[in-house]
C-alpha cells in the first residue's frame, strides 16, 4: 500500500486574500480620494475664479472712475456688477477645501490672500460702495464751496450717515488688507493683491477726509458759536520743515459759514525772549529753543500739529486772546487757489494764480526796500487776495484739494477732539506718525530769502527682493542754486538777510527720516564719503546734514536705506514744499535673492 497523508483535523479558517488587500490598502485609497477630490475642487473654483477675477478687477476700475469723476449714476450701476463679481470671487474662494488650504503651511499663503481678497471686496461693494451710491450726488467727496461768500455749515449733513459707514468700512478692510503678510506668496497672487490694497487705501482716504469734513464742519465753521483762526502765510523763499518761515498772521472769525478778516500781524512781532512754549526733549535737541522762540522757527519740525500749538500759544502771550485753531498756507497754494479769477490790480502788480508766487516771494522785494514796506504790501494783498478767494469766481475747490495733497495747506485744531479727527486726515500734517513715509525736509540757515533760487530734484530707486518685499533704497536728492546774476543786483533783503552767511548764499539743514523699519547704510555727497548727524525724533530716526551753495553750484546727497523688516510695499515720500513743485522720479530693481 501507498502512503496515505494523516488526518491533522479540520483546516483553520483564513480570510479570502482579497478582502485582506482590501482592508489593507482602505486608507490610503481614502486619502487619494480625498486628495483628488481636494484638487477637484481647487481645479473648479480654478476656473471660475479666473473668470471672477476678471470681471472683479474690471468692475473696480469702473468704480473708481466713477468715484474719481464724481458720477453718482455710473456708480450705482458699478456697484451692482461689482456686488456680483465680488459674490462670484468670495464664493470660489470659500469652502472647506479653502478653510483646510488656509491652515495648511505653504498652501496657506496663496489661499490666505485670495479669500481676504474676496471678503474685503463683498464688503466694501455691500457696506461701503452701495450706501454711497444710494445717494443723490457725490458733492460729499468734494471740498465744500463758497456761495455768496459763505459755506453752509451743514452743507454735508444729509451725507453724513453715508460717509460715516463707509469710511469705517473702507478703513477696516484697508487695514485688513495692508496687514497680509505675502512672505512666500507667488508673485501672481502677490502682485495683484498689492495693486488692490493700495486702490482700496487710495478709497479709503477720499471717503476718510469727507467723513471728518462731515463730522466737523457745523463747528469749525461757527454753526453754533463764532470761530477765530489764525492764518499763517508761509514764505517759501526761506524754508522750513513744513515750506518756509511765518511771514505773516491774519486773524480770521467764522460765523455761521461766513468769514471775515480781522487783525494783520507780522510773525516777528509774535517773539517771546522770556517765557517760550515748553519744547520737548528731542525737539529742543534737534531743533533748539529757537522753535519755541521764533514764530518763524516754529516749523522747524515736520509736526505740523505741534507747530500750530506753538504758534497758538504765542498768539496768546502776545495778545491775550485764544485761538481756535491754525491754519497754514503758502503762496504756491493760493496761486493754485486762484486759477481761472481775472487778475487783480495791487501796488502795480498784477496778480493772477500763475504769478502770484513770484510776486509773494521775488518781485516783492526788489519793489520795495524795506521790510515795514513790504509788510504793508502784504497785508493789504492778502485782503484783496482773501476777498477773492471767498467770492466764489476762481477754482478754489481744485486747489484746495492740490494744496492738500501737496502739504501745502495745513491745518490744526485747539479742540482735542477736532484733532483727533483731522489726523486721520493729510491736512494734519502729522508726519511723526507716518510709520510708512520717508520724510526729506529742509530748514534753512542763511537767514535771507536766497532759497528762492534753489531747485530740489529727487530720485528714488526701491530694491525687492524676489519674494516682492522691500529690501531698501537709494534716495538722491539734488539741490541746486539756479541764481545767474549779479548777487549785488538782488535787494540786501533776498541776498543777505540776517547777515549769517556771505552774500548770494544758500545754508539749509537737511533732514532724512528713514521709514520705520528702514536704516541708513550709507551716505555720499557729491560721490565722496559723507558724513551726518544720527538723532531720534519722537521714536523716529532722523540723519542731518549742512548744506552750503554758491549761485550756479549744485549738490548731490545720496543715501542707501536697507529695510531690517518685512515691507511690502515702497514708502511714501513726504518733502519739503520748495517755491516750485520738486522734480522727483522714482524706478525700481529686483535684488534677485528671494528673501535678501
Amino acid at each position: 500500500m501507498g502512503d496515505t497523508a494523516e488526518d491533522t483535523g479540520p483546516t483553520p479558517a483564513t480570510p479570502p486574500t482579497r478582502a485582506r488587500e482590501w482592508w489593507s490598502i482602505a486608507p490610503v485609497a481614502a486619502v487619494i480620494v480625498a486628495i483628488l477630490a481636494f484638487v477637484v475642487a481647487f481645479v473648479w473654483d480654478g476656473v471660475h475664479l479666473q473668470s471672477a477675477a476678471a470681471d472683479l478687477k474690471s468692475d473696480a476700475r469702473i468704480v473708481q472712475e466713477a468715484v474719481d469723476a464724481r458720477d453718482s449714476s455710473a456708480l450705482r450701476a458699478g456697484v451692482q456688477d461689482l456686488e456680483q463679481s465680488a459674490q462670484r470671487f468670495a464664493g470660489a474662494t470659500d469652502g472647506p477645501h479653502w478653510w483646510l488650504a488656509a491652515h495648511t503651511p505653504w498652501v496657506s499663503q496663496q489661499a490666505r490672500p485670495l479669500r481676504q481678497a474676496g471678503a474685503s471686496i463683498r464688503a466694501i461693494a455691500r457696506d461701503a460702495l452701495a450706501p454711497l451710491a444710494a445717494l443723490d450726488s457725490l458733492d460729499a467727496l468734494e471740498p465744500p464751496r463758497f456761495e455768496d461768500g459763505r459755506i453752509d455749515p451743514y452743507v454735508l449733513e444729509p451725507f453724513r450717515p453715508a460717509l460715516e459707514q463707509a469710511a469705517a468700512t473702507l478703513t477696516a478692510e484697508s487695514a485688513a488688507l495692508d496687514a497680509m503678510d505675502l512672505t512666500g506668496t507667488f508673485e501672481q497672487v502677490a502682485t495683484p493683491f498689492v495693486e488692490l490694497s493700495e486702490e482700496i487705501s487710495s478709497l479709503a482716504t477720499t471717503v476718510q477726509d469727507a467723513h471728518v469734513a462731515a463730522e466737523l464742519l457745523p463747528a469749525m465753521l461757527g454753526a453754533e458759536a463764532p470761530r477765530n483762526y489764525l492764518v499763517v502765510v508761509q514764505n517759501n523763499a526761506e524754508p522750513r520743515a513744513t515750506g518756509g518761515i511765518a511771514g505773516a498772521v491774519i486773524e480770521v472769525t467764522v460765523d455761521d459759514g461766513r468769514m471775515t478778516l480781522g487783525r494783520y500781524v507780522p510773525a516777528y512781532t509774535l517773539t517771546d525772549r522770556e517765557a517760550p512754549p515748553a519744547l520737548t526733549e528731542d525737539e529742543e535737541r534737534i531743533f533748539s529753543r529757537r522753535m519755541a522762540i521764533y514764530p518763524q522757527d516754529a516749523n522747524f519740525t515736520p509736526e505740523f500739529p505741534r507747530t500750530g500749538e506753538i504758534l497758538s500759544e504765542q498768539w496768546t502771550a502776545k495778545t491775550g486772546d485764544v485761538a481756535d485753531g491754525v491754519l497754514s498756507i503758502d503762496p504756491v497754494a493760493l496761486g493754485w487757489m486762484l486759477e481761472g479769477a481775472p487778475a487783480m490790480t495791487i501796488d502795480g502788480f498784477d496778480i493772477d494764480g500763475d504769478n502770484l508766487a513770484q510776486v509773494m516771494m521775488s518781485d516783492a522785494y526788489a519793489a520795495f526796500a524795506t521790510p515795514d514796506e513790504q509788510d504793508a504790501f502784504f497785508a493789504r494783498a492778502s485782503s484783496v487776495l482773501f476777498g477773492e478767494l471767498v467770492s466764489g469766481e476762481a477754482s478754489t475747490l481744485g486747489g484746495v484739494e492740490r494744496a492738500v495733497d501737496a502739504g501745502r495747506l495745513l491745518l490744526w485744531a485747539d479742540d482735542a477732539g477736532e484733532q483727533d479727527l483731522l489726523a486721520t486726515t493729510a491736512i494734519a500734517g502729522d508726519f511723526v506718525g507716518r510709520d510708512r513715509a520717508l520724510g526729506i525736509f529742509s530748514n534753512d540757515g542763511s537767514g535771507s530769502k536766497i532759497g528762492y533760487y534753489v531747485d530740489t530734484a529727487v530720485e528714488i530707486t526701491d530694491h525687492f527682493c524676489a519674494d516682492g518685499s522691500l529690501e531698501g533704497q537709494t534716495v538722491a536728492l539734488t539741490l541746486t542754486h539756479s541764481y545767474e546774476g549779479d548777487v549785488a543786483d538782488l535787494p540786501d533783503y533776498v541776498a543777505v538777510g540776517g547777515g549769517f552767511v556771505p552774500p548770494g548764499e544758500f545754508q539749509t539743514n537737511v533732514l532724512v527720516y528713514p521709514p520705520v523699519g528702514v536704516g541708513i547704510e550709507a551716505l555720499t555727497v557729491d560721490g565722496e564719503e559723507g558724513l551726518f548727524a544720527a538723532d531720534s525724533h519722537h521714536g523716529r530716526g532722523v540723519a542731518q546734514l549742512r548744506v552750503t551753495l554758491d549761485p550756479g553750484q549744485s549738490t548731490l546727497l545720496e543715501w542707501d536705506l536697507v529695510a531690517d523688516s518685512y515691507l511690502r510695499t515702497p514708502p511714501d515720500l513726504v518733502l519739503t514744499p520748495g517755491p516750485r513743485e520738486a522734480d522727483v522720479t522714482r524706478a525700481s530693481d529686483t535684488a534677485g535673492v528671494a528673501g535678501c
